[in-house]
């Protein structure tokens, strides 16, 4: 047996929390002196809309809800077929030199910028063309994300886990009934909170219950009745929640080709109509009233994650004095050369444990957004350094879900990760579901029912991304609508047009025949955007004449890194002739990221050639203030 499972989780958090201890305070204290005495954005410009000062445990709830989507969670389940301990070394120092470090940066220069975002600010750290370059790129990445995003999620609901279907889009209803109670209803928080959790809880009950078998939908009568005849000859063989990955299966193994194909068949029509719904969804949460739906869905998660992690983290050590297998490591501590076709370690376990270590995604949550609802400006240290340190611990449980919870099967010749297509290439709710049964083990030495236990990660998980698409959405109209007034086309700047362009982005990625690939790009991509966050907060300390080398080492790395794995991706696509066909037409927008970043990336050169002059102080105006139906700080009254 390998090493204990609890105890190397252990080292893990107490590494993440001394990191909290020691260093995070001084970056607070003597980097980014934050001031606990000078008035923040939210105080300076507060509004009731944009600006409103928010309880810190609130602000937190809300933050972390926004940046933990599926990055820390689908990037460690693939890269531990390199090995848990390079994921786990990966995970703590990128998480505390480079993440956490990048998160509290970002939110800091746009809080001395009125609550900017970082792109805006660009306009003054580096220059008017680094702002437009830095908006298009984080509309290639976010629409990027959220089309891999909107591909997990229907690969969940249709292939393993469709008893989440009623809990996750039932939730939508609770935080919408929630949002009507508090705000226009002035209920106490308190009892409302309670009753929510309690029907939320009831959701989950439901689904596992009355699982929703989407792609029967589809099916051919003939092999419907097939289906259903063998179930209720073996309802046992056909437990709950029997996605068509099951289906599948179970025709494979009775010889019943056509059954296979017309269960794959429906499948993919459920897969595309999922798909419509899920972006009409994220349209419609992008120009509601943020009160109604995004905020107490933001809300309610925060509890469901706080639970899910003390629930793994307690199970696994129940698992550990009681001697259970799910105790002990699985996996081999280094697997470099022993999968065959996998990519190289180096760069690629860099970028494919994205927001598990380091994010880009994370400067546009807290620049602009969360940083208009600080209350003081050393909340920054805990709701900037510390949710991403939380986020590394999120990171770590589910490396040992994967390792130690699936069990030794998992790892064997023939297991899922004895091969690059078994694990690496295997569709994004394959993945997913891997984590789902590893954590699900861990909660079942508490008490809980296995398909009950799956049932609820399941639902965190696909809560996580659901979160993420719908504030993603709204991000990503924002930054249409400062695209569009950047280049003079102020008049398509509204909250509708800009909704349906950012729609539009999504779906290109999210219809997109690329499959896994879409990650490995997602993760490419996003490091670069930190970088490039990295280089923005770096010139805002070198303008300050403070120490930049805590911003610049790390730039340095993720910019190296994530173009080096740009590179190799398009190297071989080109080599094998991939970049002719439909599903690699991703690779031109790799190129095209790669061609802006560079010309970024000079701009910042000659902005530090330029001197220390200018681009420090924060501007004499505020940025664009949006409408009541766009805002963003209503978490603030759940305070």
């Amino acid at each position: 047996m390998g090493p204990n499972a609890a105890l190397v989780t252990l080292f893990s958090f107490a590494a993440l929390g001394l990191a909290y201890v020691l260093y995070g305070r001084f970056l607070a204290r003597r980097i980014f002196q934050l001031d606990p005495d000078r008035r923040t954005p939210a105080h300076e410009l507060e509004d009731g809309v944009d600006y409103l000062p928010t309880k810190k445990p609130v602000l937190f709830g809300h933050h972390f809800a926004s940046i933990a989507g599926l990055g820390p969670i689908l990037g460690p389940a693939i890269a531990v077929i390199w090995g848990w301990v390079p994921a786990v070394i990966w995970v703590i120092v990128g998480c505390i030199f480079m993440g956490a470090v990048h998160d509290l940066g970002a939110i800091t220069v746009s809080m001395r910028h009125k609550g900017r975002s970082i792109g805006d600010v660009c306009r003054d750290l580096i220059g008017p063309r680094a702002r437009l370059l830095f908006l298009v790129i984080v509309f290639f990445l976010m629409s990027l994300a959220m089309g891999a995003f909107v591909k997990a999620i229907t690969s969940l609901f249709v292939y393993f886990r469709p008893d989440a279907i009623i809990p996750s889009l039932g939730l939508m209803i609770v935080a919408m009934i929630m949002g009507v109670a508090v705000y226009r209803l002035k209920f106490s928080l308190g009892p409302t909170t309670g009753i929510a959790l309690a029907a939320f809880g009831g959701l989950i009950l439901w689904g596992v219950a009355q699982p929703v078998l989407t792609y029967e939908w589809f099916l051919p009568n003939n092999v419907e009745t097939t289906l259903a005849g063998a179930r209720a000859a073996d309802a046992e063989a056909f437990a709950s929640p029997y996605g068509a990955a099951d289906a599948v299966a179970y025709f494979n193994s009775t010889g019943n080709e056509e059954a296979v194909a017309a269960v794959g068949s429906a499948a993919k029509q459920a897969s595309s109509t999922w798909t419509w719904v899920l972006l009409g969804y994220g349209f419609l949460a992008s120009v509601l009233p943020v009160w109604l739906l995004l905020q107490p869905r933001d809300y309610i998660n925060s509890f469901q994650l706080y639970a899910a992690l003390a629930m793994m983290v307690l199970g696994l050590t129940i698992a550990t004095l009681t001697g259970a297998p799910e105790s002990h490591i699985h996996a081999e501590a280094f697997r470099m050369g022993v999968v065959d076709d996998a990519p190289p370690v180096f760069p690629f376990l860099l970028v494919t444990i994205a927001c598990g270590a380091i994010s880009g995604f994370h400067s546009l949550v807290s620049s602009g957004t969360t940083v208009r609802q600080l209350d003081k400006e050393t909340d920054a240290l805990p709701i900037g350094f510390g949710a991403m340190l939380t986020e590394g611990g999120l990171a770590i449980l589910i490396i040992m879900a994967c390792v130690a919870g699936l069990g030794a099967s998992a790892w064997a010749p023939d297991g899922i990760y004895s091969s690059w297509e078994g694990i690496g290439k295997a569709s994004l709710g394959d993945k997913l579901d891997a984590v789902v049964t590893g954590g699900g083990a861990f909660l079942s030495k508490l008490g809980i029912p296995m398909a009950y236990g799956t049932a609820f990660l399941a639902v965190t998980i696909t809560a996580f991304a659901l979160t993420t698409l719908d504030s993603a959405t709204r991000l990503l109209r924002f930054n249409v609508e400062e695209i569009f007034r950047s280049i003079g086309f102020g008049v398509l700047a509204n909250r509708y047009i800009a909704s349906a362009c950012a729609v539009a982005g999504i779906a290109y990625f999210a219809l997109s025949p690329a499959g896994a690939d879409l990650w490995i790009l997602f993760g490419t991509t996003n490091q670069l955007l930190a970088g490039l966050t990295l280089l923005a907060v770096s010139l805002f300390l070198f303008k300050l004449k403070r120490n930049m080398f805590v911003t610049l080492i790390p730039m340095v790395v993720m910019l190296s890194v994530s173009m080096w794995a740009m590179c190799l991706n398009v190297a071989d696509s080109f080599m094998k002739e991939e970049w002719t066909r439909k599903e690699h037409s991703i690779i031109w927008v790799s190129l095209a990221v790669m061609a802006m970043s560079v010309w970024l990336i000079v701009e910042g050169i000659l902005s530090f050639a330029r001197g220390r002059d200018g681009g420090a102080d924060p501007p004499a105006t505020p940025p664009e203030v949006h409408s009541e139906e766009d805002e963003v700080a209503a978490s603030a009254h759940l305070g």
